[in-house]
């Protein structure tokens, strides 16, 4: 994909995403070579500043979920921006002894997906422009996706689905394995198996949450 002519940025490219080893020269280059959206809107202009949030709330199951937003030299307000994901996986508040290789595959599982099976399953998906491996000796993997924060949402501990968005999930799911097994089996037959039980592997992680969960719920000591 042909990158856009791009002028002088003003920030420091060579300066690390939030302490992780990519750097804003990475995501730019994300940006500038996969983007078709941004490349349309944004290729040709400099980008002044980039602010990072981690969104992930406790939410992301082992990953930092990083919101990126760049503005721009020419910028004419704050909503003159541009806005996307970086989903970085850790293990740090886990023991890092135990099941290091298990949130590995998770990892590279997830890009294999990305890589191989979104682009024959026809389901809502985010985009995602990049993915980066993560290997044992250290090297840090990464998912470079769209910013859904004005398509949907992440619901709460609190919240339930309705019968119809249950029906539309289910849709989907039936629609995803439909796709899956009238493709090539080359692309699936027997490289994920090893991950269909890879939760059970993590359930003694839940045990130091429970007791906070149901002080949270205010049901504690109710059956």
């Amino acid at each position: 994909m042909e990158k856009a002519a791009v002028i002088a940025d003003i920030i420091d490219v060579s300066k690390s995403i939030d302490g992780h080893s990519f750097t804003f020269e990475w995501l730019l280059e994300s940006l500038r070579s996969n983007n078709t959206v941004y490349q349309r809107k944004h290729g040709c202009r400099s980008v002044k500043a980039v602010t990072v949030k981690d969104i992930s709330g406790g939410k992301g199951f082992a990953s930092n979920v990083l919101r990126c937003v760049l503005t721009f030299l020419d910028s004419v307000n704050d909503s003159d921006s541009y806005s996307t994901i970086l989903k970085i996986p850790f293990f740090n508040t886990f023991n890092k002894n135990q099941k290091i290789d298990k949130f590995i595959d998770l990892h590279n599982f997830e890009c294999d997906f990305y890589e191989t099976l979104q682009p024959i399953v026809e389901a809502p998906t985010p985009k995602v422009y990049k993915t980066v491996r993560w290997f044992p000796d250290g090297g840090e993997g990464c998912i470079h996706m769209e910013d859904l924060s004005a398509k949907g949402k992440t619901i709460s501990y609190f919240e339930n689905l309705n019968l119809s968005q249950v029906k539309c999930v289910i849709q989907h799911l039936a629609k995803i394995h439909k796709r899956i097994l009238c493709a090539n089996p080359n692309l699936w037959k027997g490289k994920y198996l090893k991950n269909q039980e890879s939760f059970v592997d993590f359930l003694d992680m839940f045990d130091p949450i429970i007791e906070p969960f149901l002080k949270k719920c205010k049901i504690e000591g109710k059956n």
